[in-house]
């Protein structure tokens, strides 16, 4: 998120994150990520990558529950609204990794701030893919990574 945020600030566009569903042999899980400078912002013929896709090591994997990761739950609402975040596939120019895959996408803007609609807080959570949220508890050794839209700043909140 740092770096999605320092990109926009330093080449003055919008840094898309994307976030992939990715088998990880126990089935389809939120667990890559990619940076990635929009080629409608860039004026370029394709997407540029900043960083070409990287898999969450281990059993980890960004929790998709409404009450643990607002960035996932909430796309599948505004999926088609102008601000983030919003689900798309990736296409076929894209690095091996990320071909064909689902993702959700937010942006954020060359001031620092995202795209992300304010009022309403924006949370991703990674837990270990076999710890599971008790009830209203969530899973055993999480790590919510909360952001304020306004700012692009995050933190991160560990029990």
């Amino acid at each position: 998120m740092a770096l999605a945020r320092q990109t926009a600030m330093s080449r003055n566009l919008p840094v898309e994150v994307r976030i992939y569903r990715h088998d990880d042999g126990n089935g389809l899980a939120w667990r890559a990520m990619a940076l990635v400078i929009p080629a409608s912002a860039s004026g370029q013929a394709s997407d540029e990558w900043v960083s070409k896709g990287r898999v969450l090591p281990g059993n980890v994997v960004m929790d998709d529950a409404q009450e643990y990761s607002t960035v996932l739950s909430q796309a599948q609402a505004a999926s088609g609204d102008a601000a983030g975040p919003w689900t798309a596939t990736e296409s076929a120019l894209a690095p091996g990794l990320l071909r064909s895959k689902s993702y959700v996408a937010f942006q954020f803007k060359p001031d620092g701030s995202t795209n992300l609609p304010t009022g309403q807080p924006w949370c991703l959570t990674l837990r270990n893919h076999n710890s599971v949220p008790n009830g209203n508890a969530p899973a055993a050794n999480y790590v919510s990574i909360v952001l304020d839209s306004l700012t692009g700043r995050t933190i991160a909140c560990q029990p």
